[in-house]
Order: C-alpha cells, then structure tokens, then sequence
C-alpha cells in the first residue's frame, strides 16, 4: 500500500463559488452531471427533487413533487433516478431530463433504495429477500437482474461502466466488493478489520471511506495496477467521497467543522475547495463543477464551486511558437497570435545576429 499524507490543508483550487438554491427548509444530496444539478428539497414539507440546469441559467425546477417523499437522487446525463414512497413502500424512479419521461422500474412491495446509475444501467440496494441486496436494472434490455446473493447486508452500491461496486458485511464488518458485469465475477477490493463504506467509481479507480487507522479516511484502489493507496492519514474525519475525470472530493474535518477538499490523482496534489463555512458536507463533482449541501446559513443549502479554466498563451521554446496552457495570462486570442508572431521574429532576428 502507498501512502500520501495530507496533514495539512493544500492549496486553495482557484475558480468560482455561488449559492444555487437558498429556499425555506433543507436542501441535500447534491449531484451533478455536466450542465445538471440535483438535489433533495425539503421546502414544501416533504422530500422532493429539484434541478438546476446550469447552461440554460434558469431558476430550480421541482421533477418529482408530489406528496410523498422522493430520496437520494443520482443522475447520470440526463437521467436522473430516486427512491419514492408514493405507493407505500420505496421503488426506483427514472427521470429523463430531456424528455420529461417519469418510469418505474421497481414494482416489488418491499423496499428499494439508494439508486446509482452509470449510462444505461441503474443498480439499486433491495430488501426483497428478507436481506439487503444489489440490484440492476438496463435500460436498453429492459431486463432487471439480481447480482448478489449472500445473506449478508449488500448496500450503498455505485456503478460506472461494467463495474458495480458496494459496501458488504459478509465477514462481519463493512467491506467493500465489486462485481465485473461483462464477466458475470464477484471480487472483494478490501476486506480489512475495520470499517469500510460510501464506495464511489470511475474508470478503474474505486474511493471510500476507511477507518482502519481509527478515524475515516479516504482510500484509492487502481482497478488496472491492483493497488491500493491512502488518499488521505490526518487525524481528523474525512468522509463521503465523490469522484470525476480522475479527481476525488470529499467532506475535511481538519479545519474547523468540516469543508471541501479536491485530490488529482494523476498530479499527486491535494487542494482545498471551499472553506467558507464550517457546516459542508456531501460533496458531488462532474468535470470542473463541484455542488456540495452546506449550512452557513442555518439550513441546508446547496452550492457550488466552478474551477477556473486555464487560459492559453504562447510561449517560444527554440524559435518556435508553441502553444501552453496558462492559468493566469488574460491573453486574448488575436493579442496571443501578435505576440506569438513578435516573438518568433525577435528570436529569428536573434540567432542571424549570434550568426
């Protein structure tokens, strides 16, 4: 096992932060895909779920609202799905954001809950059989499949791709395991003493929280290389990971309450997202967009932070123009194609006087 050692808060990731909703009563459970935000509301009394679409910059608009309580939405696209009480007892509802399209895939009349989904594939925790099992459904089959079977508690499932991916208590304490639905094979990714849970995927890199050092902290495991890496060691809690295009979020209890720490797995580096309140927690991250649910003001409300784009200058490396990416360089592109045109002159200019 690698280690990194984060005992410190980093560097402060530079972009944007704004508030998305600021209604009566709690929002929670933000997630976010591409141009699309969704959360649990709580404003009119009941659980419903609302969305924000971020290309179009209009107000919050409620999809499921109905007197019942809908719960811990996921989306992936412009689908969303939910665990709704509407008819008594929870089922798994499909949103299309596109089209409007409400279905429901789950009839059965015990309960189904914390949906996941990647593409055309949701999975799902259910307790049809007197235990809690791992459930999938595909969208493009119209089939729906059982994929655990132990009589073990299976939950907290998260899907990307092929690979499914849950928190299991086979061996007494929470583990996590895994499931390769091409080739029908079960496997465990940790099966330490101590507790793991909140499993999250993308690509081959699978994160979650981990107390074997005796306080949460957030582990890595390499799909492609089989190897497993700490994210972070401090002493204090760090929870509820997210992850996105290679990079992890997550809830840090090293600064007063808890804020929103980012990690690029390919640079190595740990940087801090928001520490504007002391009350963040729940983080979710699509591309540069990071939504988290937060308490600065008394209830909980979602925000989120948009990480500045770097900006493109040009640089001259041997007489030549090359384009590089700058972070800081306000350079228009027709001020950047003068200036690049100007250096290559003076450096051409240069080496026929060094001749």
């Amino acid at each position: 096992m690698v280690t990194f050692s984060c005992s410190a808060a980093g560097e402060a990731l530079t972009g944007t932060e704004h508030e998305i909703t600021a209604a009566y009563g709690n929002q929670v459970n933000p997630v976010i895909s591409g141009e699309y935000v969704v959360w649990q509301d709580q404003r009119h009394g009941n659980w419903d779920i609302y969305t924000y679409d971020l290309s179009s910059g209009r107000s919050e608009v409620a999809i499921f609202s109905d007197l019942k309580d809908e719960t811990e939405p996921a989306i992936s696209g412009s689908c969303v799905v939910v665990s709704s009480d509407r008819r008594g007892n929870s089922d798994i509802y499909l949103y299309d954001l596109v089209s409007g399209k409400e279905t429901q895939l789950t009839s059965d009349k015990f309960a189904q809950t914390e949906p996941a989904i990647s593409g055309d594939r949701i999975v799902w925790t259910d307790r049809r059989n007197q235990n809690m099992d791992i459930y999938m459904y595909d969208l493009t089959s119209k089939t729906e499949k059982r994929i655990t079977s132990d009589k073990a508690e299976q939950t907290q499932p998260a899907i990307s791709g092929n690979i499914i991916v849950w928190k299991d208590t086979r061996n007494d304490n929470d583990d996590i395991y895994m499931y390769n639905i091409d080739t029908g094979k079960e496997t465990a990714v940790v099966t330490d003493p101590a507790e793991q849970a909140n499993p999250a995927i993308e690509g081959n890199h699978i994160v979650w929280e981990d107390r074997r050092a005796g306080n949460l902290d957030i582990y890595l495991y390499d799909l492609s290389s089989g190897q497993e890496k700490a994210v972070t060691t401090d002493p204090s809690p760090q929870k509820t990971p997210a992850i996105s295009d290679g990079r992890i979020v997550w809830a840090d209890g090293r600064i007063k309450g808890t804020k929103i720490f980012i990690y690029d797995i390919a640079a190595g580096e740990e940087k801090t997202v928001s520490t504007a309140s002391e009350y963040e927690s729940n983080p979710s991250i699509s591309g540069s967009r990071i939504a988290w649910q937060d308490k600065r003001k008394g209830t909980m409300d979602i925000f989120m932070f948009t990480e500045a784009a770097p900006e493109k200058g040009t640089e001259v490396v041997g007489g030549k123009a090359e384009t590089a990416e700058k972070s800081q360089l306000g350079i228009y592109p027709a001020a950047s194609a003068v200036l690049a045109a100007y250096l290559v002159a003076t450096a051409t200019q240069s080496g026929r006087r060094k001749n």
